[in-house]
């Protein structure tokens, strides 16, 4: 039996956060927010642990896709050790990121898909190795738990899920055919880094969507602290990290090679 997820409190449930929630969970959001986007992740390690975790159980020859690639921080590793891989991402602004990110690294066999996940059709990418989604479920139209569920239907080998925890995060569905091997959380960070204060006003200014009141003002500049000539705001997330089987493939490959299967690191 599949148990229905809770409603996933993605922001606080008042104020300015609460407002960026609903912007964020639109592409347009995205297109802009892609500079904001490439400077944090210019300032920090969130991904780390999340890019260990990949590279140390994915084979190279996998066929993998990518769900909400951003700028392809987690399919570049993944072409790196030689997977097949074909990220999705329908944001003009991020793909530009992701193309330049490729370009930069020399890697120019990456697959590029412009359609959102609601968009793909059954037939696209069944029986792929992986589908991962890092952080982009919950932006989905369907939701988190409707858009794992469609995961599970392309039938790939194994599902790895990443979503920062938040209320009924622990209750994700479950599928017959599938078994969570493994599952961790950790503390990672979030911090923005800034070059100066204008900069700041502008990005929470694109956040919300509209001019910052006085009250906005005095709490943001509240936050800041000067390090290594920028202004932070330091902050971190609880990161869930899910890693499904599929059944059928785990019996197969078991047979394959006499019961001897890779345990995750």
């Amino acid at each position: 039996m599949t148990r229905v997820l809770k409603q996933q409190n993605t922001c606080r449930e008042v104020g300015m956060e609460q407002t960026i929630c609903h912007r964020s969970a639109t592409v347009g959001f995205w297109d802009g927010y892609a500079r904001w986007y490439k400077l944090w992740m210019e300032h920090n390690h969130y991904h780390d642990r999340i890019i260990g975790m990949l590279t140390e159980n994915v084979e190279p020859g996998w066929r993998v896709l990518d769900i909400g690639s951003g700028n392809g921080v987690l399919s570049l590793p993944l072409c790196a050790i030689g997977c097949e891989v074909t990220a999705l991402e329908p944001s003009v602004g991020m793909r530009n990121l992701l193309f330049a990110e490729a370009f930069a690294r020399g890697m120019d066999w990456l697959k590029v898909d412009a359609r959102a996940w609601e968009e793909v059709p059954l037939h696209a990418y069944r029986n792929f190795d992986l589908i991962m989604a890092c952080n982009s479920l919950h932006l989905t139209e369907q939701g988190l738990a409707h858009s794992l569920n469609r995961i599970f239907k392309f039938n790939p080998r194994v599902v790895f899920l990443v979503s920062e925890l938040y209320p009924g995060i622990e209750e994700l569905p479950e599928h017959e055919d599938y078994t969570l091997r493994f599952n961790e959380y950790c503390e990672t960070e979030s911090s923005f880094a800034y070059h100066h204060i204008g900069e700041v006003l502008d990005h929470w200014t694109f956040k919300k969507g509209g001019k910052l009141s006085d009250r906005e003002l005095r709490d943001i500049t509240k936050t800041l602290a000067v390090r290594n000539d920028h202004l932070w705001i330091k902050d971190s997330a609880t990161v869930g990290m899910f890693w499904w089987e599929s059944n059928k493939m785990r019996r197969r490959d078991e047979g394959m090679y006499g019961g001897a299967c890779k345990e995750l690191a």
